[in-house]
């Protein structure tokens, strides 16, 4: 044998200067796409021909092929015959006592078997603890931002075991079609084709740029009717929700009120100073604790919406899932915590 040559075992192979290139390899029948066209792994032989294949090329006949597979030798030559078949290729010359590899089944003998031994690391790895499951966490954008994205390096730090895959969205999940373990998603609990569990329920609350309360002077809810109001409107809550709940509908118009269709970006002028916002405690606890927004007044009103965690009835159980489900709940009750412990803008003038 050749130095560097793979060995065949009880095959005697046809020597060559060149082992062709896989490339070379006749090419099944189109699968019939309108553009003449392949697409990827149309018309792919089935999977136990090539570990029938497998098996022949290492045990160098089809008898010990049969042996290793537990099935019988003619077993393994019919699956040979129609891998044969399906390729158009000849991948054995059968001779009197003896098999030996054609060209083209020098070239794919080396192919499948890199193709099965990345399939067995990659079950390996499924099966192997010390690898870290992944749960995939699908939110929506601007709580990802807000509240979900700050909080990955204390999970990590906490689950060595565990990573996630955080992915954002606002559409409606499908956990059939979907690679999706886990969602948050805010609205009145119905979500069709999920289990929904109520994650936290939260309060309204107007916010501003602290630099903002150093220059007027805002003592109650009527005083809101000289200052800009900022809202967005895609979750359904408005100031007119807020003022109706405390009672002064009639003493702010709401004709100037500009609107947005994302609360990331309506925090974000908060923050800048344009106006005053409505937020709720998830998405305004990082800049209510970093100094950024302050409260004001101490009218916070309880709303029907809230953040639910979505998940399938297959996957939700699996114990990864349950341990991200479980952390999710414990960082919620932290978030209301925080909020409301530095709730009011008295609070914080207390403060400076």
């Amino acid at each position: 044998m050749r130095g560097g040559g793979r060995p065949m075992l009880g095959i005697a192979c046809a020597m060559r200067d060149v082992v062709p290139d896989p490339a070379r390899l006749p090419a099944p029948p189109s699968s019939g796409g309108g553009d003449g066209q392949r697409r990827p792994g149309a018309r792919l032989p089935p999977l136990n021909l090539f570990r029938a294949f497998d098996a022949a090329v290492r045990q160098g006949s089809f008898r010990l092929a049969a042996d290793e597979m537990c099935v019988t030798p003619s077993a393994v030559s019919q699956q040979i015959r129609q891998l044969e078949d399906l390729l158009d290729t000849r991948l054995f010359r059968r001779l009197t006592r003896r098999i030996e590899l054609t060209r083209e089944g020098e070239a794919l003998a080396s192919t499948v078997k890199d193709a099965l031994a990345i399939l067995s690391a990659g079950c390996e790895r499924l099966r192997d603890p010390s690898v870290p499951a992944i749960v995939c966490l699908n939110i929506t954008p601007t709580l990802g931002m807000r509240w979900m994205v700050a909080r990955m390096t204390r999970f990590m730090q906490d689950h060595p075991g565990i990573r996630i895959s955080l992915t954002a969205s606002l559409d409606a999940l499908d956990f059939e079609r979907q690679d999706v373990d886990l969602g948050i998603r805010w609205g009145t609990g119905a979500f069709p084709g999920a289990r929904a569990e109520l994650l936290a329920r939260d309060v309204l609350f107007p916010v501003c740029n602290p630099d903002f309360i150093d220059h007027t002077t805002i003592r109650h809810p009527a005083d809101l009717r000289h200052h800009v109001l900022l809202q967005a409107v895609h979750n359904g809550v408005t100031w007119a929700t807020w003022l109706d709940r405390v009672r002064a509908t009639g003493d702010v118009p709401l004709s100037g009120t500009v609107c947005f269709n994302d609360a990331n970006m309506m925090l974000e002028a908060v923050v800048c100073g344009q106006g005053i916002g409505l937020s709720n405690s998830f998405l305004a606890e990082a800049d209510l604790r970093s100094g950024r927004l302050v409260r004001l007044f101490d009218y916070d009103i309880e709303i029907d919406d809230a953040y639910y965690i979505l998940s399938s009835g297959t996957r939700g159980d699996k114990p990864a899932v349950a341990q991200v489900r479980d952390w999710l709940h414990r960082e919620a009750q932290r978030s209301a915590e925080i909020v409301h412990g530095r709730a009011s803008l008295a609070e914080t003038l207390a403060a400076q």
